[in-house]
């Protein structure tokens, strides 16, 4: 006898794979056939506001379930007997509020994704590090403090996401996740990143905005095959020369950081799409930026240049170019009308975008035009 205790879930089940259910005083009992009920493969019942699931492993030959942004608390013990369960989806908005996760995950031997986003987990058991098989984990936006080390265990992951918990610190192990292809960081307490970090050489993705990094540490330049470097809202200073060596990256965003020159070895960078500089301390940016061919979107806004080199006319495949309140004009170290025409050759190559535009127009100029 298969009970049910959650009459949402059951009809959700009911509604979206016409299961046949008898009701009694306390429960639900599944009247449809064995057959039926071994040919469920995936589960979806998202958005809905299901407070319990029992009766889950019912379903056997499961191998996906999605009870993303419902009102589960508390998983059930008999889910991990779900020896089939590839992904399990219990993402939140709103809704879910995992506090913990039992240690007999372990059982999930065939999970691939596991997706905990938006709970409240403090802590991971140890058992995590029997999932061997995962290939992405999610705990963004809970309340982890720390990692146990067990997680380290997990060689086939690619891609691992703790956006907005509370880490402090990343330990040296994670260099052993060498099959790591998306790591992401975000609003985390990191002060400092371990050397260890170059070890994941198939890392395409990394994102570490919204810590408290003041700098990086030179082996994660040895990243060949970064496209997507994500440094905002941190306290670095300077960029080693090293940045040459990233030479598949597309996207590098800096904003708000403390930056005050760009290395001249930028210019190696030749797939290169996007660069944000937004809020730094810029005053000149290097020549060599000019030979980014690929270059499509550049962001100078809340800077504090003192020139502008010609050269930026070059780059044929921009397509948009912030320059709001990018210059320090009381202090420029460029001929003003030699100013004044590259900026207006740009707004004539139509790449300024509006706020850009109101902004020379308005402030940049007429100062240019009185000097």
């Amino acid at each position: 006898m298969y009970i049910f205790k959650d009459e949402i879930f059951v009809e959700c089940l009911k509604e979206k794979y016409k299961l046949k259910f008898k009701e009694t005083k306390w429960w639900w009992e599944i009247t449809s056939s064995k057959e039926i009920i071994k040919k469920i493969k995936e589960i979806e019942c998202k958005w809905y506001e299901i407070n319990y699931i029992d009766g889950i492993s019912t379903f056997k030959n499961l191998e996906v379930l999605d009870l993303s942004s419902n009102k589960i608390k508390k998983l059930p013990k008999e889910i991990w007997n779900l020896e089939n369960l590839e992904v399990l989806d219990l993402w939140w908005i709103w809704w879910n509020q995992l506090q913990e996760l039992p240690k007999e995950i372990w059982n999930l031997k065939k999970l691939k994704k596991l997706d905990l986003g938006l709970n409240q987990i403090q802590e991971l058991p140890k058992e995590i590090g029997q999932l061997t098989n995962l290939e992405v984990l999610d705990l963004s936006v809970n309340q982890l403090q720390e990692l146990p080390k067990e997680i380290w265990n997990l060689k086939k992951l690619k891609k691992l996401n703790l956006w907005k918990n509370q880490l402090q610190e990343l330990p040296k192990e994670i260099g052993k996740l060498e099959n790591l292809e998306e790591l992401d960081l975000t609003g985390n307490k990191l002060q400092k990143l371990p050397k260890e970090i170059w070890n994941l050489k198939k890392l395409k993705i990394l994102v570490l905005k919204e810590n408290q990094l003041q700098e990086l540490p030179k082996k994660i330049w040895n990243l060949e095959n970064l496209e997507r470097l994500v440094l905002y809202w941190n306290q670095i200073e300077e960029l080693s020369k090293e940045i040459w060596n990233l030479t598949k990256l597309e996207l590098l965003d800096l904003w708000w950081n403390q930056i005050k020159e760009l290395p001249k070895e930028i210019w190696n960078l030749k797939k290169l799409e996007r660069l944000g500089l937004w809020w730094n301390q810029i005053k000149k940016l290097p020549k060599e930026i000019w030979n980014l061919e690929n270059l499509e979107y550049l962001v100078l806004t809340w800077n504090q240049l003192q020139e502008l080199p010609k050269e930026i006319l070059n780059l044929k495949n921009l397509e948009e170019l912030d320059l709001y309140k990018a210059f320090d004009l009381n202090n420029l170290k460029q001929n003003p009308k030699e100013l004044l025409d590259i900026l207006k050759k740009l707004k004539d190559k139509n790449v300024l975008d509006t706020n850009s535009l109101e902004y020379l127009e308005e402030k940049v100029y007429p100062f240019l035009e009185k000097e």
